[in-house]
Formats: C-alpha cells, sequence, structure tokens
C-alpha cells in the first residue's frame, strides 16, 4: 500500500465514527489561523509551547489561570523589554516575580530541573531569540528562506531549539505550525507509534533527532501524493490517536492500536 493511500485509509477510518461527518473533519484539517501581526503575538506562542514540554501544561497554565496572565509580567508579551529587564541567567528573578504577582496555584518546586525554573529559562531565551528580530517581517524572512528550500527545512526548528531552552524540535515544529507554516508537522507520540507499527520509519534508528527528521520527511510524502499540507497530514494521524474532535466538541477516545490493527490486517 502507497502513502496515498495509507492517507485515504486513515482519512476514511476517522469517518466510520458517530458523528464525525466529512465536514467536522475537514474543519480540523485547516488552520483556523492567521500567521500573528507582531512580534508579541509570536513570543506569546512561544511561552504557549514552552509550557506544553511534557505536558507542564497541567502545572503552569492551570495554575495561572491561563499563559495569557504572564502578559502582566512580560509587558503584554513584548520579547525587547522583557530582554531588557531580565538577563539570559536571571530565571531565578522571573520565576520569583511570577510567584509575587500571579502565586501559582498548588506545588511549587523551585529547584533548577523542576518545571517552573526550566519554563522561566524559555521565556527569557524566547525574548532574547526573538529580539534579534528588528520586526516580525523580519523573523518572517529568516523563516520564509528555509521553508522555501526543501533541503534547509528541518534546518529551521533544530534552529529554534538550540536557540531556546525547553524547545526540542518537536515543540519548535509545533510552534511553526501553529503560527501558521502548515508546511510542518509535530514529530509527536501519535505518529511516531503508528509509524513505526507499521514499519513506515526505522525502527532501529537510535538518533531521536533522526527519527524525527524521517517522520517529518514521511509526512511530507504522504502530503504531496495526496495533494493536502503536512498539518492535515498530522491533524488526521493526531485525530485517530487522541480521538479528540475539539472543534466539534466530539470525543471517539483513543484509536490508535484500532487502526493499526486494520491497516495491518489490509496489507497483510
Amino acid at each position: 500500500m502507497n502513502y496515498k493511500e495509507l492517507y485515504e485509509f486513515a482519512y476514511n477510518f476517522l469517518l466510520t465514527f458517530e458523528n464525525v461527518t466529512e465536514s467536522i473533519l475537514e474543519r480540523h484539517l485547516v488552520p483556523d489561523l492567521i500567521k500573528p501581526k507582531d512580534l508579541n503575538k509570536i513570543y506569546f506562542k512561544l511561552c504557549e509551547s514552552a509550557q506544553n514540554r511534557q505536558m507542564s501544561a497541567k502545572v503552569i497554565g492551570q495554575s495561572i489561570g491561563g499563559i495569557e496572565n504572564l502578559k502582566k509580567l512580560l509587558f503584554e508579551f513584548d520579547p525587547k523589554r522583557v530582554s531588557e529587564k531580565y538577563k539570559k541567567n536571571e530565571s531565578n528573578k522571573l520565576l520569583i516575580d511570577i510567584i509575587s504577582t500571579l502565586k501559582p496555584k498548588g506545588q511549587l518546586r523551585t529547584t533548577n530541573r523542576s518545571i517552573w525554573p526550566q519554563f522561566c529559562k524559555s521565556i527569557i531565551d524566547s525574548a532574547y531569540f526573538l529580539n534579534s528580530f528588528d520586526n516580525v517581517i523580519d523573523f518572517y524572512d529568516w523563516a520564509d528562506f528555509f521553508i522555501h528550500d526543501k533541503k534547509a527545512k528541518l534546518s529551521l526548528p533544530l534552529l529554534i531549539s538550540a536557540e531556546i531552552h525547553g524547545i526540542g524540535f518537536p515543540l519548535a515544529c509545533d510552534f511553526l505550525k501553529e503560527i501558521g507554516y502548515i508546511e510542518y508537522s509535530k514529530p509527536d507520540t501519535h505518529l511516531r507509534d503508528i509509524f513505526f507499527a507499521l514499519n513506515i520509519v526505522d525502527n532501529y534508528e537510535k538518533s531521536i533527532i533522526k527519527q524525527d527528521f524521517e517522520i517529518l520527511q514521511v509526512v511530507d510524502k504522504i502530503a504531496f501524493e495526496n495533494n493536502t499540507t503536512p498539518y492535515a497530514v498530522d491533524k488526521v494521524f493526531w485525530l485517530i490517536g487522541s480521538g479528540n474532535f475539539y472543534s466539534s466538541n466530539i470525543k471517539i477516545g483513543g484509536q490508535k492500536q484500532k487502526f493499526i490493527d486494520k491497516f495491518k490486517s489490509i496489507i497483510s
């Protein structure tokens, strides 16, 4: 079975569930956002991505009433002003300010490897990274340089992950996807598990970054064969794995193993 047939099978698999219509499915395959028009909004998106590290959103966002409440400390998410207030090594100072101003609920660990100190490092690194651009156009010009070159495309999330503490390669891909770059998918656990189980990617590759690269390359090939976007391919397999049609308030439960078993039974 080729990539075209794999995607069509996955797409139609989702349509077998109650209340999941083609219009509902299509609604989830097209991003409902436009590219942020200023660096402040991009900074907010980076902070959102940083809190998603290892499911940290439950510890961070929920404890302060939403990540948007950081605007009280981050000058409405202004990277220039944040980088002026905090030095690169002053994540502890930022954490003290967060505790004083936002009073996070629940237990808050302050050891270096704990979630909050790590998150604060990501916030400051993100501010310094974005402050290296003159404006949002400068940022997009830089990003577009990589996106328009197939060989360089995967270098962009790699560079972002090197610049910002806590934003690994998958989160950098997710960040780019969420600011409107539909050319990217996120090599998350759902794509990884499905592609490994179906032997689409090399199960014996020990390098995580090489695995991630191969997953994204496969997603690109699936998208090309089906005349769609990597974003749409990502969403189809994510919906299979999560079962969460978030835009339509429909939950079918995780169907990853059922999909894998059905697909294997067809190709065997």
